[in-house]
C-alpha cells in the first residue's frame, strides 16, 4: 500500500475513534423532567437562600425542618442538563450561622437518573413512571449531600437512594 493511500485511510480513522471517545466520555445529558428539592435533618430548622445547578440555574429555596434524603419543598425541572455541582447558601437558626458551600455532583447520576427502577406503595400498586428525585441535604454542622431517588420519601417498596456527592460547608454568623 502506498504512503498516500494509507495516509487517506489512517486519518478519517482516527477522526472516527476519537469522536466515539469524546461521545462516549459525555456522561451527562439532559432530562426531560425531574424533581429537585431541599432536606435536612429533623428539627433542625433551616432557611435555605440559594440552591443553584452549574451557575446556570436554580430552583426555589426556602424554609425546611425535616427530614434527611427526604425531598422537601419540590420543584419540578424541565429540559436542563444534569448537573455536574451544586451551589448552596443556607441560614441555621439554631446557630445562627449562614452556611454556604459547593459539592461535584457525581457523573454517573445521569445514568442512574435514566435507568431508576420501577416502586410500589403500600398498597401493592407498582408505579412504573418514574421520575428522578434529586435531593440536596443541608446538615445541622454544615454537611452537605446529593441523593438521586426514584421517590421523595422513604415508606415505599423498591426506593433507591443514591449518594451522588457530599462536602462541607463553610459559614459564617449571621449578622
Amino acid at each position: 500500500m502506498h504512503l498516500v493511500t494509507m495516509d487517506k485511510f489512517i486519518k478519517p480513522l482516527i477522526s472516527i475513534a476519537c469522536a466515539l471517545f469524546l461521545a462516549g466520555c459525555s456522561s451527562t445529558g439532559k432530562i426531560d423532567y425531574m424533581v429537585v428539592s431541599g432536606s435536612t435533618d429533623e428539627g433542625n430548622d433551616i432557611f435555605a437562600t440559594l440552591i443553584e445547578f452549574d451557575g446556570r440555574w436554580s430552583v426555589p429555596a426556602g424554609a425546611m425542618s425535616c427530614c434527611r434524603a427526604t425531598a422537601g419543598a419540590m420543584a419540578g425541572v424541565y429540559g436542563q442538563k444534569f448537573p455536574e455541582k451544586v451551589a448552596v447558601e443556607w441560614l441555621d437558626k439554631s446557630e445562627n450561622r449562614i452556611y454556604f458551600g459547593e459539592v461535584a455532583i457525581d457523573k454517573a447520576g445521569y445514568k442512574l437518573a435514566k435507568n431508576l427502577p420501577n416502586f410500589s406503595y403500600y398498597t401493592g400498586e407498582v408505579e412504573d413512571e418514574i421520575f428522578p428525585y434529586l435531593i440536596i441535604g443541608m446538615g445541622e454542622t454544615g454537611e452537605i449531600k446529593v441523593w438521586i431517588s426514584n421517590t421523595p420519601s422513604a415508606g415505599f417498596t423498591g426506593r433507591v437512594l443514591h449518594e451522588l456527592g457530599s462536602g462541607q460547608a463553610q459559614w459564617r454568623e449571621n449578622q
